[in-house]
């Protein structure tokens, strides 16, 4: 999924309420840090934590088999992140959930995958866009931002950089960049 689209996407949340900023910050949170749509489920209050620097958080979060990681937060995603917290109707103790429902429940993997589906259908996205096809999009735009494939593995919590390259989607343009590196002083590396 193409940047442009992603902020299509985003831009198609009316954030005037609480309830639009929280489905913000989620759609923000699975594109933005790669989450998988379980270890969004799972976030609580205490999973952020602000000011480790000026606006850097970290965000710890539970993953595959009990595996924690630390993401860091920041720039635009720390501010909306750190006002959607400080919001009254937000919940306050370190283990309410992040991203409650109105019983105060965490929301389900079921209705965040329902909120995609009716903010793509309101950006006029007819793609399929899925929590799991946002993790993707994360992949592939930091490799093509050229964070080494060992980081990308980190942030995404795989065991392996085999896993994390069958995340990472190129298109020809970018193969072809990489295949002209080879050529020095107009001459293949390796002759």
């Amino acid at each position: 999924m193409s940047k442009t689209i992603v902020f299509k996407f985003l831009n198609s949340v009316d954030r005037s309420t609480w309830m639009g900023n929280r489905n913000y910050i989620i759609l923000s949170l699975l594109w933005a840090l790669g989450l998988r749509v379980s270890e969004l489920t799972r976030l609580v209050i205490g999973s952020f934590e602000p000011g480790i620097g000026p606006r850097i958080g970290l965000l710890r979060v539970k993953g595959k088999n009990k595996k924690q990681r630390a993401l860091f937060v920041v720039d635009k995603l720390y501010d909306n992140l750190v006002a959607y917290l400080a919001h009254p109707k937000t919940l306050k103790f370190k283990k309410n959930p992040m991203l409650p429902v109105k019983s105060g429940k965490a929301i389900s993997t079921d209705r965040v995958q329902r909120k995609l589906r009716q903010y793509c259908k309101e950006a006029g996205i007819t793609g399929r866009l899925t929590p799991h096809v946002l993790r993707h999009s994360f992949a592939t735009e930091m490799y093509h931002a050229r964070v080494p494939l060992h980081a990308i593995q980190a942030m995404m919590g795989h065991s392996n950089t085999a896993e994390t390259a069958i995340y990472i989607k190129v298109d020809d343009s970018f193969k072809q960049e990489a295949l002209n590196q080879l050529v020095i002083n107009g001459r293949l590396s390796w002759e």
